[in-house]
């Protein structure tokens, strides 16, 4: 049966996929060492030209576009609303940021890492004190929290599509967050000095980007400024890579980076600062922690989704060490 699904998981969806969904469906926990090993060195010429190239465009595409037809929730919530004591095993104690740190050398600690990428975030923002902000898929609460914690006055508001991080912000954080899919709702309480968002742009389709940075622009005040941290897609619009997204979130397909400066500029922003940094070393730390809580983390959620994350860390760390996608922090500034 098992061995089926793998040969229709190959035509169908291609190698890569096939191969995840495998591994995460073994009846044994993944042992660390071989499977980030397997995902993370050099394979053949011929394997990685598959991988690539395999299923073909049309096939990608028409795929993609059916999985596109389900709600932004269901991704959302079929990735993120597993465990909130889960996610604690791995992310960082402090702040819990799902989101690529700034690692200043290869023995901080993803704490200090975390601190370094909201620090470089918070210049970004360029920020007095009072600005009202609202951040777009705040997740479990982390940067409002920095930001409460750096002194800031001004109105903090946050935007989530998971009932979990939901819970944790609001009930254990006391943050002023609302259950709002950012994407199809309006922004209530604008306009807004800032509006921030850091890894929640890649759940907006290519479709609907130009559409949000609009909402985005008419909701900040003349010279306002929108923070994103996000990655996007180099080359090409519809790799094969995007089809095994669709294990880890369903409905999802980032956007071409050269689209997102586009569609930016066509509302009407300014670009201020667009860098480019390494989510790599993050996922590598993730995947230590998660691999050093395996017994808990068995108990919590058990093994499929152990194994589902076990694969997510290492594929993912593949993706951008093939430089597929990069991930950017910007500053888009709307006009005084």
């Amino acid at each position: 049966m098992k061995s089926s699904l793998f040969v229709s998981d190959i035509v169908e969806r291609g190698l890569l996929y096939a191969i995840a969904n495998d591994r995460i469906h073994t009846a044994q926990p993944l042992d660390a060492a071989e499977n980030w090993h397997f995902w993370t060195e050099p394979k053949s010429p011929v394997l990685e030209w598959l991988a690539r190239s395999y299923p073909p465009q049309s096939v990608r595409i028409a795929y993609l576009d059916a999985m596109l037809g389900h709600e932004h929730a269901e991704g959302i919530e079929a990735h993120y609303d597993v465990s909130n004591d889960f996610y604690a095993l791995f992310l960082d104690t402090k702040y819990r940021f799902y989101t690529c740190a700034e690692f200043e050398n290869d023995t901080e600690t993803i704490e200090a890492a975390q601190t370094h990428k909201a620090e470089y975030l918070l210049s970004l923002l360029n920020l007095t004190g009072d600005e009202k902000i609202l951040d777009l898929g705040c997740g479990w609460g982390a940067m409002l929290k920095f930001l409460q914690d750096r002194g800031h006055r001004g109105k903090l508001s946050g935007f989530t599509l998971s009932k979990e991080q939901l819970t944790y912000a609001t009930q254990e954080l006391g943050l002023n967050v609302s259950l709002t899919d950012f994407i199809t709702e309006d922004f209530d309480s604008a306009p807004y000095d800032r509006i921030l968002s850091i890894g929640s742009i890649e759940h907006v389709r290519p479709k609907e980007i130009e559409q949000l940075y609009q909402k985005i622009y008419d909701a900040l005040v003349p010279g306002g400024l929108a923070v994103h941290q996000f990655f996007s897609l180099i080359r090409e619009p519809y790799p094969t890579s995007m089809v095994t997204l669709q294990i880890f979130f369903p409905g999802s397909l980032l956007t071409m980076h050269s689209n997102h400066i586009e569609a930016a500029e066509r509302v009407g922003f300014k670009i201020t600062h667009d860098s480019i940094h390494n989510y790599r070393p993050t996922l590598r730390a993730w995947y230590d922690r998660l691999v050093a809580n395996k017994e808990r983390a068995l108990e919590l959620v058990g093994l499929e989704i152990y194994n589902r994350y076990m694969t997510f860390f290492p594929v993912s760390w593949l993706f951008f060490q093939q430089q597929e996608a990069d991930i950017h922090r910007i500053v888009m500034a709307k006009p005084a």
